[in-house]
């Protein structure tokens, strides 16, 4: 039986991130569906919002340019909320990967705790469906104006998944990876790597847009913006992305674990 795969992200149904990701995955010949929020829905990690109407959450059909046959949805929800949806068999079968992306911005470090990419993997992950979420690192050369000036090049990122896929389809169920691809031309980027993950790094996508200032204030003028300072770590997911490797990582889901020192309290 042909795989099913949901494809999804948080920066909104209309991303030419999540078209080049459901493209690879169909080049790929998995059975595909996309579900993806409405509107960006960028630094909602895990969160299971929705964005009722008559208590009912809206779910529209969409036809995807270059996705002929592929069934599209555009959902008023969250990414961390369509994941759960989508284990639960809410959009066709129980898919057997979700991927998350392609991210316009990294997922390193402590971006991970925030960013909703990463947070509908994990979800996927703790439901015991494997997941991907794949982004593409942005160092934002952001200008007084504040344009985002970079190239994006999503062909390269989704080049690396394709790349992937197979070895992530044979993962053990509940795994959760988290891939971040250099935004490079192809010819420029440097092999794979396997990359720890640790929240000593700061969130670099985050980092630009927190200001300075007046707690009582009613604006954040443009000039206080910070200058992002990024602890980086050495062999760490963060490190390695800047030196030019796409970069892997196996984000681990525990679960409970027994507190030896609760009895000692306790009597």
């Amino acid at each position: 039986m042909t795989p099913h795969v949901l494809v999804t992200n948080d920066d909104g149904i209309d991303a030419p991130g999540l078209a080049a990701l459901a493209h690879t995955a169909c080049e790929q010949g998995y059975d595909v569906t996309v579900a993806a929020p409405h509107r960006q829905a960028s630094g909602s990690a895990g969160g299971l919002t929705m964005f009722l109407v008559e208590d009912r959450l809206e779910v529209s059909h969409r036809r995807l340019p270059g996705l002929p046959g592929v069934e599209a949805y555009s959902v008023a929800a969250h990414p961390g909320m369509i994941a759960l949806a989508a284990v639960l068999g809410r959009f066709g079968p129980v898919p057997d990967l979700i991927l998350s992306g392609i991210n316009e911005g990294s997922n390193l470090g402590a971006a991970v705790l925030h960013l909703g990419t990463a947070g509908a993997a994990m979800v996927a992950g703790a439901h015991g469906v494997t997941a991907l979420a794949a982004s593409l690192h942005l160092d934002f050369e952001i200008d007084q104006s504040m344009e985002r000036s970079l190239a994006r090049h999503w062909s390269t990122a989704a080049a690396v998944v394709g790349d992937i896929l197979p070895n992530i389809m044979t993962a053990d169920a509940g795994s959760v990876f988290n891939l971040n691809v250099p935004n490079l031309p192809s010819a420029e980027v440097r092999p794979l790597v396997a990359a720890s993950w640790t929240l000593a790094g700061t969130a670099p996508t985050l980092l630009p847009f927190i200001a300075e200032f007046d707690r009582h204030a009613d604006a954040l003028p443009v000039a206080e913006l910070l200058e992002p300072t990024i602890d980086i770590v050495e062999g760490s997911d963060i490190e390695r992305v800047r030196m030019g490797h796409p970069t892997l990582s196996l984000l681990h889901l525990n679960g409970d674990s027994s507190i030896d020192w609760i009895c000692q309290v306790r009597s």
